[in-house]
């Protein structure tokens, strides 16, 4: 029986130039749907003037990155 998926499988952090993989333990705010992320990544790279990362939970637990905003 597979476990049930958790809520919030799509993540949007700052930008970081310096990092070499993608931290699990970066905090930040989590939505449901795609585009609900994509929608907040592109206001927040607006309102800060600086870059952020749109991710997705995979199954395994890990967070791939799916684009980088502004």
């Amino acid at each position: 029986m597979s476990e049930p998926r958790p809520r919030g499988c799509y993540r949007v952090r700052p930008a970081d130039q310096n990092e070499t993989t993608v931290p699990n333990d970066v905090q930040g705010p989590l939505f449901d749907q795609r585009d609900e992320a994509e929608r907040y990544a592109q206001n927040l790279a607006l309102a800060r003037h600086a870059p952020v990362i749109v991710e997705k939970l995979a199954p395994a637990g890990c967070w791939l990155q799916l684009g980088i905003v502004g």
